[in-house]
């Protein structure tokens, strides 16, 4: 019987890219994949490992995400289908506890061996990345080569300032947002390794962040896919503490650093969260 599988998603195309490559690692090619709220990915990457069928995560469809959850996890307890889930942990900072998704997946048999379901997650883990099989669809990076054809010569570095919703969000009780000086102490690491490197400055408010970075080549794309076509072309970068900045750091040539904010969105609390999320390719330093 041809394997099936069911998985509900949540978050922006960031997330959704974590949650595809842990897809990726656990359901085998040509499985039937049934999934809410991946509409981003779909629509910016080419997925083929998979038959997909998505449905769009909206307000009106809210009440359908969880009846399949309730559906779902039913299922599982009852051993009928294989299942996955990420359970929560305690962190504790500024002397508080916080139950959030931890690092490991737990896994369970079913009787219907070709039936799985996937509870909800995020799998926010730099071992998961080596397995994805989508990749950005080609018509969003000719905007991105174009603008490359003409900056000066030398390697090119993005530097992606992610402000927007962090602006209201918090986590472990205080704001992700981090300092300008983080962006610039990132840029120096970069030149010390080629100094004649040329930073792109991308930025969900561009016009918040480019008077206080100054000197950058700013590309503002007419999408989100055309922003991370830029940092994939370029040759390193200085990521945010966002999942969408870190696959851009992940797909990009590498052949510069990818400085990253030690910590990630648990920056001075002495671990990494999400749990995993540093890869062997990043450059960490202080934010």
């Amino acid at each position: 019987m041809r394997a099936r599988a069911l998985f509900t998603g949540d978050g922006r195309l960031g997330n959704q890219l974590f949650q595809a490559a842990f897809l990726d690692s656990v359901l085998p090619e040509g499985t039937k994949l049934t999934t809410t709220g991946m509409e981003e990915l779909l629509e910016g990457f080419d997925w083929d490992r998979f038959e997909v069928s998505n449905r769009r995560d909206s307000r009106s469809h809210q009440s359908a995400k969880r009846w399949y959850r309730r559906l779902g996890r039913a299922a599982t307890a009852l051993r009928l289908v294989n299942g996955y889930a990420q359970p929560r942990q305690n962190f504790e900072a500024g002397g508080r506890l916080y139950k959030l998704h931890g690092g490991g997946v737990t896994r369970s048999g079913g009787l219907f061996s070709g039936l799985t379901y996937v509870d909800k997650g995020y799998f926010q883990s730099a071992m998961l990345a080596k397995d994805a099989t989508f990749r950005l669809k080609e018509i969003h990076l000719g905007a991105a080569r174009d603008f490359l054809n003409g900056l000066p010569d030398g390697p090119r570095a993005f530097v992606h300032v992610r402000r927007g919703d962090y602006a209201k969000w918090t986590i472990f009780g205080r704001s992700p947002l981090l300092e300008f000086d983080y962006f610039r102490r990132g840029m120096e690491a970069i030149k010390a390794v080629a100094a004649d490197t040329q930073f792109i400055l991308l930025s969900d408010d561009v016009d918040a962040v480019r008077n206080t970075l100054p000197g950058l080549h700013v590309f503002a794309g007419a999408n989100v896919y055309e922003d991370f076509g830029m940092m994939m072309l370029c040759e390193g970068g200085v990521i945010s503490n966002s999942t969408l900045s870190w696959w851009g750091g992940f797909f990009c040539r590498r052949t510069l650093p990818v400085i990253s904010p030690t910590g990630f969105l648990a920056h001075g609390l002495g671990f990494d969260y999400p749990v995993g999320i540093t890869g062997a390719w990043m450059t960490p330093i202080t934010p």
